[in-house]
């Protein structure tokens, strides 16, 4: 007869060989399910002649409050007042109502046509209608790349991040990272994405590089002091993702051993999380859901500080923070300092007091915080969404010469 302690310990390897097994499984349906979609073929792309006349994006699905996608309407909305024509398509299923509802959340007002599944099926098939077909074909995440190659037209390649490091080291990780290799224009959102694809890729075409921008009239700079030094309490706005590229767990648990280090000190501080879904639970704190423009200035005008970890290519949030005048707090180890080379926010480690301390610093010292909003203006004067665009058009027309 079993001792009970026998009982609980084969309980316990019953239990973890069935996560085992299901995390295997679930990992073997994604492989085999992008292996179904991916082109492995290398292409050689026939130059782009004259002016760039229309474009297409292949994106995976519409979402709401996606802040790559935003980025994608943005671009094609200045296209477009550039008398670019045009197009977003998905590939997986999705209704032309959705995909409307979708962009219109990510950006009101947005310019060009929205190809739901079952048009882009059409573009696809043999018989597609000629008078439709778009001069470039435009990639805008790494399961697309494959999707882009059976139209026909010039091919690009929008790079917002260094997809490779949205996963663990294995088949998805060499999936991704060899699209850059299969011969499509690239162009890249800041020139870090660039930098990593030279380092790690064996590329045979072009990557271009276009200005990392913000849209500053939307997140317009609200009057404020930053003299912090009578507070007795401190408002933290933290953009939280689930990814791992956000720094999910890892930020709380910092920003808690500030939190008691303060109280320590007769000084409250709140966390207020957004970003995630409301159902996501973040400790420490309390989770504001995804917001939408209005919502997000008025938290930037109601916060001290915004926190946010640009672990892989910089985000548009701290862009949004800064031009909405709030001080930042961006991940040391992250890419932030690669954009900004002055002395912008005070940097995070993965250490509470040390974070503690150089807050408290940055507090204390008469002008500091000052300093860095002056100096983040500075760096960021010149860029726009416009300037971008016309930096896109000019990369594909020069494409392939």
């Amino acid at each position: 007869m079993l001792t009970k302690q026998a009982v609980v310990r084969e309980a316990k390897r019953v239990t973890l060989s069935t996560m085992h097994n299901a995390a295997a499984t679930a990992e073997r349906i994604r492989v085999k399910d992008a292996l179904k979609r991916y082109d492995a073929s290398v292409i050689k792309n026939e130059p782009l002649s004259g002016e760039l006349t229309s474009i297409l994006f292949v994106i995976t699905r519409m979402v709401r409050f996606h802040g790559g996608q935003t980025s994608i309407l943005r671009l094609g909305t200045k296209l477009s007042e550039l008398g670019v024509r045009v197009g977003y398509a998905v590939y997986k299923p999705q209704s032309h109502e959705e995909m409307e509802i979708c962009a219109a959340s990510n950006l009101s007002g947005y310019k060009g046509e929205l190809i739901d599944s079952e048009g882009f099926s059409k573009l696809l098939s043999e018989g597609a209608d000629k008078e439709k077909e778009y001069q470039v074909i435009c990639a805008s995440s790494w399961d697309t790349v494959s999707y882009v190659k059976k139209l026909s037209g010039y091919k690009a390649y929008f790079i917002q991040d260094y997809e490779p490091y949205f996963y663990n080291f294995g088949e998805l990780f060499l999936l991704s990272q060899k699209t850059y290799e299969q011969g499509l224009h690239m162009i890249s959102l800041g020139s870090w994405n660039k930098e990593m694809i030279n380092r790690n890729c064996n590329t045979v075409s072009e990557i271009d590089v276009v200005d990392f921008p913000y849209e500053s009239k939307d997140y317009p700079e609200c009057s404020r002091s930053y003299d912090y030094r009578n507070k007795k309490k401190l408002t933290l706005a933290v953009y939280l993702k689930f990814y791992g590229k956000r720094l999910p767990c890892i930020i709380p648990e910092v920003l808690n051993g500030v939190k008691k280090r303060f109280e320590k000190r007769g000084v409250q501080v709140e966390i207020l999380y957004f970003g995630e879904a409301k159902s996501f639970k973040a400790p420490y704190g309390k989770n504001l859901g995804m917001l939408n423009k209005d919502e997000l200035n008025e938290l930037y005008k109601k916060a001290d500080f915004g926190v946010v970890a640009s672990m892989s290519n910089i985000s548009l949030v701290p862009y949004e923070m800064l031009s909405a005048g709030l001080p930042v707090i961006e991940a040391e180890d992250g890419t932030f300092n690669y954009f900004f080379k002055k002395k912008t926010a005070i940097m995070m480690g993965l250490s509470s007091k040390e974070l503690y301390l150089r807050m408290k610093k940055a507090i204390s010292t008469e002008g500091e915080i000052s300093l860095l909003m002056e100096n983040a203006r500075e760096e960021m004067r010149g860029l726009s969404w416009e300037k971008t665009a016309k930096q896109f058009k000019k990369a594909l027309e020069g494409g392939g010469q």
